[in-house]
């Protein structure tokens, strides 16, 4: 008999997320229009996050045991829980460099002046590539209403 852990049950969680991306960067950003769309990006990693999610639930069906969640491992979910938040309210370009530096800061050890270095170099390649090559428009948040 399958028994429901949360082993299998997150890989299905994945594949039914990775589909709903999936529709919403098809229907709604368009994946190829003279070159590679604002839904290119995320299609593929759709593709992918659907696929793992198949090949993992597969490999969980002969594995009865209890999934074991570190402290480590939780702080990656408490990390995407804040970026997600933070998308809401400063925008996803910011909430991104916030965590990069403090992870750069905090878990690396890296001084200031070579996180802000790190930090500007990954502004500039996101604005450059998503933003204005690929013109992906990034979530705002609270700011999408103060700025015209």
């Amino acid at each position: 008999m399958l028994r429901l852990n949360t082993k299998k049950i997150l890989p299905v969680v994945f594949i039914a997320l990775g589909a709903l991306f999936m529709g919403v960067s098809l229907s709604q950003l368009g994946f190829w229009v003279d070159g590679p769309g604002p839904g290119f990006f995320p299609s593929i990693i759709s593709a992918v996050m659907m696929v793992m999610g198949v090949v993992t639930f597969f490999l969980t069906l002969k594995d009865d045991t209890k999934a074991k969640f570190l402290k480590e491992e939780l702080l990656v979910i408490y990390a995407g829980i804040g970026i997600f938040a933070g998308t809401f309210v400063i925008g996803f370009v910011p909430t991104i460099l916030v965590y990069l530096f403090l992870w750069l800061r905090v878990f690396e050890k890296i001084s200031w002046k070579v996180s802000a270095v790190i930090v500007a170099i990954a502004m500039l390649i996101t604005m450059g590539v998503f933003g204005t090559w690929l013109g992906i428009q990034f979530p705002m948040g609270l700011l999408e209403n103060f700025v015209g």
